[in-house]
């Protein structure tokens, strides 16, 4: 973690990363304060920060008073950031209302911005995911000792350039593919709900392909997994996860090679 900062902002989304990063940050002897999208990440970050505040991502500025008022000026934006959450955003705060009326498209990109935006005019400066845990994106080559078969290859390199066009468009950066056909694609469900769909119209034997967007911006919202996307391939029958090497965040990878070289499933990076 290449950092000088002694003390971090977190803003937390879903997932295993925030709990990772936290857990990180400690080992190095960084002070994290934390801020939580939802309870649930909240009670598993709590036990691990120096302060912790759950807070509606409608509530922006209930969040930068929390940061001024704990002296940060490094933020951090880890974890999935779900389309879900934009569409229900409540008891929206005076900077959310101007914010919402400044958006000229309700993408999760576009409101994600125009918090980063926020964040910098209150003077504090968004971290690069990459620069603090680059050892999260794997590069190019099987991780697995299962190397995927032709077939899966074929199918792998058949969905890649449709997943990175659904992710430009801001639709999804996940997509589900067999025998060269397109059998789920992520959108505002999130990749969880869309590997369950996929696996189940697939009858098993599908590829999971994971991508980024071409212009990425590392400082929210990273494209990851972790053993949970393992889990649900496995019960899903599927035989291979495709990951997009350098830029795709695989989470306690030798938790998730192991799980997959158990149940004979593939994962390579391209």
């Amino acid at each position: 973690m290449e950092t000088s900062a002694q003390l971090i902002g977190l803003i937390a989304g879903s997932g295993e990363v925030p709990v990772y990063f936290v857990e990180k940050a400690r080992a190095n002897g960084i002070k994290i304060v934390s801020i939580c999208l939802t309870d649930e990440i909240g009670r598993s970050i709590e036990p691990l920060v120096e302060k912790n505040f759950n807070i509606n991502i409608g509530q922006p500025g209930k969040m930068f008073k929390a940061f001024q008022g704990e002296n940060v000026t490094g933020v951090v934006i880890m974890g999935k950031i779900e389309k879900s959450m934009i569409f229900r955003l409540q008891m929206l705060d005076f900077e959310a209302l101007k914010l919402i009326k400044s958006l000229k498209t309700h993408q999760d990109k576009s409101v994600m911005l125009s918090i980063i935006r926020l964040i910098e005019n209150w003077g504090g400066t968004v971290l690069d995911q990459k620069e603090l845990v680059p050892e999260l994106f794997p590069e190019k080559g099987t991780l697995t000792r299962k190397q995927p078969s032709k077939k899966i290859m074929t199918d792998i390199e058949f969905g890649f350039p449709i997943a990175r066009n659904m992710a430009d468009q801001e639709i999804g950066q996940t997509l589900v593919v067999k025998n060269e056909t397109v059998i789920a694609v992520e959108a505002v469900e999130g990749t969880d709900t869309t590997i369950e769909r996929g696996c189940g119209l697939a009858n098993g034997g599908c590829s999971v392909v994971k991508v980024s967007r071409t212009e990425q911006d590392y400082r929210y919202d990273a494209p990851g997994v972790g053993p949970h996307t393992i889990e649900l391939m496995i019960r899903g029958k599927a035989s291979a996860l495709a990951l997009e090497a350098g830029r795709v965040m695989l989470i306690n990878r030798q938790r998730v090679v192991d799980m997959a070289d158990a149940a004979g499933l593939s994962i390579v990076c391209v």
